[in-house]
C-alpha cells in the first residue's frame, strides 16, 4: 500500500485516530499522501460516504478523484465527498436552506453581481455621488473581509475612517438586499452553513454523524469561518486531517488567515505534526535560495527545510538590469535562445511578476521576437459580456426575484425599455417594498411608461415565464435555452451584420449552450439535471472550466504570483525584484486599515512561491531605475534578496546597449507611456 512513500509520507498515511496536521513543503507530494491516506482508511473499513475531502479549486479537487480512481477504483472514488469549500456550501445549503426560509431555490453572486448590488444600493443612498466617485472594489472588500471573519454588522465598532463607515452602514443593506432576491455571495457559502450548524444541534449532530474523515487540503488557505467549518463537523472522534504549508500563506487579501495552520493544535490539542520536507520539483541550488529567504521571515512560523531529491542544478541567474525594458529585452532574448539551442519547450517557461502591469513591456517583447505566450489568470470564459448577458437570462428563470440580472437583461437586447422606464420601475420597486420581477409584472397599472415599454416588458415576462415552465417540468435544458435566447432577440442582435464581432460572440453562446448539453449529459446518470445546478457550478467554477482553444499550446506562460501557486515549470524568470514591487507599496499605503491589514511578510512569502516555481533554473532580475509618475527613480533591490547564499547564485548578464542617462531614460518613458496609451 505504501510502495514509493519516504518515511515522513508513510507515517501521515498510515495515522490512524486523532488530529493530523501535515505540513507540507513545496514540491512534496501531498496530493500523494492525501490520495493514499484516503484508500488507506478504506483498506481499513471505513465507507467513502464518510469521507469529506475538502480542496480550494475544482481543478484541485477533480485531480484528487482521478488520482482516486487506480486506487480505490471508479465507484468508491465516485462515492467519496471531494469538493470546495464553496461547493460543499452550496450543497449543505440545497439540504438545509428551509433554516434560510428559502423555496429551495437560491441564486449564486459572483464577484460582479456582489459588485452590481453594492453600486446600486451606493445608488439609491446617493453614496459617493456628491463630491467623487468612491471605490465600491474597496467597500465591497471590506464587506467580504467582514463575512469571512463571521463578524456581523451589529458587531462592528463605529470608525471615523470613511471607506470603514460606508462599509459599515452599507453592510446590514448588502445582506438585507441579499435575502430579499434569495441570494447568496461566495462568503455566505461558508458563513451561512456555520451559523446553522452553530444553530441547531440537530443539524450538527447529523452532519458529525455523515463524516468520520475529514481532510483538508492547502489548509494555509483558509480564513476564520472556513476554521470554524471544520471544527463544527469534526464529532468527538476528532479524525481530522489538515494538510498545508504556513509558508506558502499568501491570501491574506482574501480573508485567509494563515494563524489557522500555525496554532491548529490550540484548536484540536492532541494533534500530530508530520513535516514533508524532501522536495521533488527542484534542484538543490533553487532550494538553497528559497530556504534561505524564508527563514529570515520575523514572523512566526514552522520551521521547516526543504532538501532536494533530485541533485544540485545550476545556480540561480542574479541578473541585473538598467531599467524595465533592459529587463524585458533580457527575457525575451533569453527565452528565444533557450528555445532554440537547449530545445526547452515554451510551454516549460514562465515569467512571474508581482502586478499584472509588470506584464506590458514583457508582452510587447515577446510578441516582437514571434514567440507565443499566454497571460495566465486572464478574463475567463464565463466573465465574457455576451456570456454574462446569456447566463443573467437563465438566472431569472431560475430566480425571479434576482434583480441584478433582471435589470441586466431588460433592454438587452434593446426592446425600447430605457433608463427613464427602468428608473422608474426601480422607484416603485422601493416604494412598495417589492421585488423588480414584480414591478415589471405591475407596469400595466404605471401611468408614466410608454406603452411600447409596456409591451416589451409584457413580451419578455411571457418568454421568461415560458421557458420556467420548461425547466421545471425536466424538458431538455440545452434546447430550451437555445430557444429561449433566439425569442428574446439574443441570437439575431449578436448575429447583427454591422457588428464585427458579432459572430464570435454567438459563437461563445453557443459554446455555453454546448456546455449545458455536457452538464446533462454527466448529471444525467445521477438523477435530472436542473438548471440552477448547471448555474452554481459555472459560478463556483468560473477558473476551472473548459475554455475554447485559441492559441497553441506550446506558450511561455506569463502569471502573477498570486496566480502561479500550484504551478511549476523547468525555467522561471523571477522579474521586478525592486522595493515597490515585491514588497508592494501597498504593504505601507497609508488607506489600507485594520479591514485588510498589509503584511511585508506576506509579500516574503510571495517571494518564495515564486522561487519554488522553479524545477531546473531560474533567473530572478531587478532593474537600477524605472519611471515614476513621469519621473525617473532609482530602484533598491528587494529586501528580500539580502542573505541569500552567495554558493547558491552567479551573476549573470546579456550585452545589451548603453545604460541611458536620466534625459534620455525620460524621452524613452514619455515614447513608451505613449504607446501603451494608444494600446
Amino acid at each position: 500500500m505504501s510502495d514509493g512513500l519516504n518515511p515522513s509520507q508513510r507515517a501521515a498515511v498510515e495515522h490512524e485516530r486523532g488530529p493530523l496536521l501535515v505540513l507540507a513543503g513545496a514540491g512534496s507530494g501531498k496530493t500523494r499522501v492525501i490520495t493514499m491516506r484516503v484508500a488507506r482508511l478504506l483498506e481499513r473499513g471505513v465507507r467513502p460516504q464518510q469521507i469529506l475531502a475538502v480542496s480550494f479549486t475544482n481543478k484541485a479537487a477533480e485531480e484528487m478523484r482521478e488520482r482516486m480512481v487506480p486506487l480505490v477504483g471508479q465507484k468508491a472514488a465516485s462515492l467519496i465527498e471531494m469538493s470546495t469549500f464553496h461547493s460543499f456550501g452550496v450543497r449543505f445549503l440545497q439540504e438545509e436552506n428551509r433554516v434560510l426560509g428559502y423555496d429551495g431555490r437560491f441564486v449564486i453572486f459572483d464577484q460582479a453581481d456582489a459588485m452590481g448590488l453594492l453600486r446600486q444600493l451606493m445608488r439609491e443612498r446617493r453614496i459617493g455621488q456628491d463630491t467623487r466617485k468612491l471605490d465600491a472594489g474597496a467597500i465591497l472588500s471590506r464587506i467580504s473581509l467582514w463575512k469571512n471573519e463571521l463578524r456581523k454588522p451589529e458587531e462592528l465598532p463605529e470608525t471615523d475612517f470613511e471607506y470603514d463607515a460606508i462599509a459599515r452602514e452599507l453592510y446590514p443593506q448588502y445582506e438585507t438586499a441579499l435575502r430579499n432576491m434569495h441570494a447568496v455571495d461566495f462568503d455566505d457559502l461558508v458563513g451561512l452553513p456555520v451559523r446553522i450548524l452553530e444553530k441547531s444541534e440537530a443539524v450538527r449532530t447529523k452532519w458529525q454523524q455523515r463524516f468520520r474523515h475529514i481532510l483538508i487540503d492547502e489548509f494555509q488557505d483558509t480564513n476564520v469561518g472556513q476554521l470554524r467549518t471544520l471544527l463544527l463537523l469534526a464529532n468527538e472522534q476528532r479524525n481530522v486531517c489538515v494538510v498545508g504549508d504556513d509558508d506558502q500563506s499568501i491570501y491574506a487579501f482574501r480573508g485567509a488567515d494563515v494563524r489557522n495552520i500555525l496554532e491548529f493544535e490550540q484548536h484540536l490539542p492532541g494533534t500530530r505534526i508530520i513535516k514533508l520536507e524532501d522536495n521533488y520539483r527542484s534542484r538543490a541550488q533553487v532550494l538553497h535560495v528559497a530556504n534561505a529567504a524564508i527563514a529570515q521571515s520575523a514572523h512566526k512560523r514552522h520551521d521547516k527545510t526543504l532538501r532536494s531529491a533530485r541533485g544540485p542544478g545550476d545556480k540561480v541567474r542574479m541578473v541585473q538590469c538598467t531599467d524595465p525594458g533592459h529587463e524585458s529585452r533580457f527575457v525575451a532574448e533569453e527565452i528565444r535562445d533557450l528555445a532554440k539551442n537547449e530545445r526547452v519547450p515554451y510551454r516549460d517557461m514562465a515569467v512571474l511578476y508581482r502586478s499584472n502591469l509588470q506584464a506590458k513591456l514583457i508582452e510587447e517583447e515577446l510578441r516582437a521576437a514571434g514567440i507565443p505566450y499566454r497571460l495566465f489568470g486572464g478574463t475567463q470564459f464565463f466573465d465574457r459580456k455576451e456570456v454574462k448577458d446569456a447566463a443573467a437570462y437563465l438566472r431569472v428563470v431560475v430566480n425571479p426575484r434576482d434583480d441584478i440580472s433582471l435589470r441586466r437583461i431588460l433592454n438587452y437586447p434593446p426592446r425600447g425599455i430605457g433608463d427613464t422606464t427602468i428608473e422608474r420601475l426601480n422607484r416603485v420597486r422601493l416604494a412598495r417594498d417589492i421585488s423588480l420581477g414584480q414591478a415589471v409584472e405591475q407596469i400595466d397599472d404605471l401611468d408614466d411608461i410608454p406603452d411600447n415599454a409596456k409591451r416589451s416588458a409584457k413580451k419578455l415576462l411571457a418568454s421568461l415565464a415560458k421557458t420556467r415552465v420548461h425547466f421545471h417540468a425536466g424538458t431538455n435544458l440545452h434546447q430550451s435555452a437555445s430557444e429561449l435566447f433566439e425569442e428574446v432577440g439574443l441570437k439575431a442582435a449578436l448575429n447583427d451584420s454591422s457588428d464585427p464581432q458579432g459572430a464570435r460572440r454567438w459563437e461563445n453562446i453557443q459554446f455555453l449552450l454546448r456546455s449545458i448539453e455536457r452538464f446533462e449529459g454527466r448529471r444525467g446518470e445521477e438523477g435530472r439535471p436542473s438548471l440552477a445546478q448547471f448555474l452554481a457550478r459555472i459560478t463556483l467554477n468560473k477558473n476551472d472550466q473548459e475554455e475554447e482553444v485559441e492559441l497553441e499550446p506550446n506558450q511561455v506562460t506569463l502569471s502573477t504570483l498570486h496566480g502561479a501557486k500550484g504551478l511549476e515549470f523547468h525555467t522561471v524568470f523571477f522579474i521586478g525584484c525592486v522595493e515597490g514591487q515585491l514588497p508592494h507599496t501597498r504593504t505601507t499605503d497609508p488607506k489600507v486599515t485594520e479591514a485588510a491589514p498589509a503584511d511585508v511578510e506576506e509579500e516574503r512569502r510571495l517571494f518564495y512561491v515564486g522561487v519554488t516555481r522553479a524545477k531546473d533554473r531560474l533567473y530572478i532580475s531587478r532593474f537600477k531605475r524605472r519611471m515614476l509618475r513621469g519621473k525617473v527613480v532609482e530602484c533598491a533591490p528587494s529586501r528580500f534578496l539580502d542573505g541569500l547564499p552567495e554558493d547558491a547564485i552567479e551573476t549573470y548578464s546579456r550585452q545589451d546597449r548603453p545604460a541611458l542617462e536620466a534625459s534620455e531614460m525620460a524621452d524613452l518613458a514619455t515614447q513608451l507611456l505613449a504607446r501603451l496609451r494608444a494600446k
